[in-house]
């Protein structure tokens, strides 16, 4: 059975304790889309990183069944961590999709 979407309001609504605690947060509508795909979903693998994607890369090397890759540049505007070649691979191995917290190299 397919899970059924659900928006970002309904998820809040109906869990105020994890807003409350911090386990729950909604991202700032500051994100673009790069890709093809609009809309993806799945289990999530969350990164921090810091001007270095090298750890991004040793992930994406992996077989993705479906996973999203949260990863958390720090937002910094220095450098991109994330361009083409990895997001081809990432394509390439499953991986339903990427949010990045920074800098992206024309893909």
């Amino acid at each position: 059975m397919a899970a059924l979407p659900l928006a970002t309001a309904e998820v809040c609504d109906a869990n105020p304790h994890l807003i409350m605690n911090g386990e729950l947060r909604a991202l700032q509508p500051i994100f673009q889309i790069y890709g093809r795909r609009q809309v993806f979903a799945g289990p999530i693998v969350t990164l921090k990183v810091y001007e270095d994607n090298v750890l991004i890369r040793e992930f994406l090397e992996e077989k993705g069944q479906g996973r999203v890759l949260v990863v958390d540049g720090g937002g910094s505007m220095r450098c991109a961590i994330l361009g083409g070649n990895p997001v081809q691979q990432a394509q390439n191995n499953g991986w339903a999709g990427i949010v990045v917290n920074g800098c992206i190299r024309g893909c």
